[in-house]
């Protein structure tokens, strides 16, 4: 059929600032647009007129620039480009995920060196399986230089443990976190998850057990490292060695991560200092 005449949405929708880069949920009962900020408006049912939208709040937006934003088809994970710092350009392409549709939106994490350059990364877009991952790029600083699209798949990560083997190690660290919002181990029905760990994840991963994957490197740091900075690549594993007593409760924890960057693997193994002398209350380990 022929396209209608456009209908303004109104002053609901619109005001005297610039509103760009609308998407609807796969529902149709949500729209998300840029005004600055990620805007959401929502109505109760698609012969219904919008409602006033509402900034969908920090994170994941900033005080930065934050726009052409992209709901996934189950509605929990909010694709959009920002400037904000800490990027590796202009403008880099962020997510952000929420346990379901009734969830506030966890940290905005960004897509990393594979997707971001420095230059211009925009409009993200995934596809209704959530294996396929379109963004636009451009070649040159700013709006300027020849914009082009780009496709990536998706695929989980099944060797939980990074041991090289999809094993069932692997499977014990799935039903350790049974029943929760445990990113690590959501990997099912779709490779970003459905926001529990379930049978889902499970039957993901028997779909590759036994299959071998190169092992994942390990970047080691200890006291000697304090002050400095260490990259590292997505996937990799953070090895941190600290002197601590747990006999003297003299140990170390993990502070809670506010960028959602590093996740836990199994709880810190102690070792007693390597000398000849046996471990005794108060001794230095």
């Amino acid at each position: 059929d022929e396209w209608a005449v456009p209908v303004n949405l109104g002053p609901t929708i619109n005001s005297s600032s610039i509103e760009t880069y609308a998407n609807i949920s796969a529902d149709g009962l949500s729209l998300y647009f840029s005004s600055g900020d990620i805007f959401v408006a929502t109505r109760a049912t698609k012969d219904d007129d919008w409602g006033t939208p509402v900034n969908v709040g920090i994170p994941p937006n900033t005080s930065s620039w934050e726009g052409f934003p992209y709901i996934s088809a189950d509605g929990r994970v909010l694709f959009f480009y920002s400037n904000r710092s800490g990027g590796y350009g202009g403008m880099d392409i962020y997510m952000s995920m929420r346990p379901t549709v009734s969830d506030a939106w966890g940290p905005a994490v960004n897509l990393g060196p594979k997707i971001n350059t420095q230059y211009y990364d925009i409009a993200p877009g995934l596809s209704a399986d959530g294996c396929t991952f379109h963004f636009t790029q451009n070649d040159a600083t700013g709006w300027s230089g020849n914009f082009k699209i780009y496709r990536t798949t998706i695929s989980p990560v099944v060797d939980l443990n990074g041991d090289g083997i999809v094993d069932a190690t692997d499977m014990c660290i799935v039903v350790d976190h049974w029943g929760e919002n445990y990113t690590l181990c959501d990997v099912g029905p779709t490779p970003l998850g459905d926001g529990v760990v379930d049978v889902q994840d499970l039957i993901v991963l028997a779909e590759h057990l036994f299959e071998e994957f190169p092992p994942v490197e390990s970047v080691e740091v200890d006291e000697d490292d304090d002050g400095g900075q260490v990259e590292l690549e997505l996937g990799q594993i953070l090895v941190v060695t600290l002197e601590s007593n747990p006999s003297t409760g003299y140990r170390w924890e993990q502070a809670e991560n506010q960028e959602s960057i590093l996740e836990q693997l199994g709880e810190a193994e102690f070792k007693s200092s390597e000398t000849s002398d046996p471990p005794t209350v108060g001794a230095g380990s």
